[in-house]
């Protein structure tokens, strides 16, 4: 089994850089390609915190949005920057992820 893990994304909405300097989306854009082109292709994707920078619902949309090209499971594991409340809602399908908390 091959594991690939991406981290520290630190996702912002759309137009808003992190720590005002970087526009971390297509850095994430450009793994998750990278990614879907190896050969041969990761088993499983873990996405380890800080998935997004301040813990908003719109933050972890986008983040669904750059992840959702890969083909195999990708498992969240928050950081201290994510809101767990706000990533089990947005990733409601990911049932692993804990409720309330």
């Amino acid at each position: 089994m091959i594991i690939a893990q991406i981290t520290d994304m630190h996702i912002r909405p759309e137009g808003v850089l992190a720590y005002r300097r970087v526009d971390t989306a297509p850095y994430l854009a450009r793994a998750v390609e990278h990614l879907r082109c190896l050969k041969p292709r990761p088993d499983v994707v873990l996405a380890t915190g800080d998935l997004v920078d301040a813990g908003t619902d719109e933050e972890y949309r986008r983040l669904r949005g750059l992840l959702a090209p890969l083909p195999m499971p990708v498992y969240l594991i928050p950081g201290n920057h994510d809101n767990r409340d706000a990533l089990a809602t947005v990733f409601a399908d990911h049932a692993y992820l804990p409720q309330g908390g």
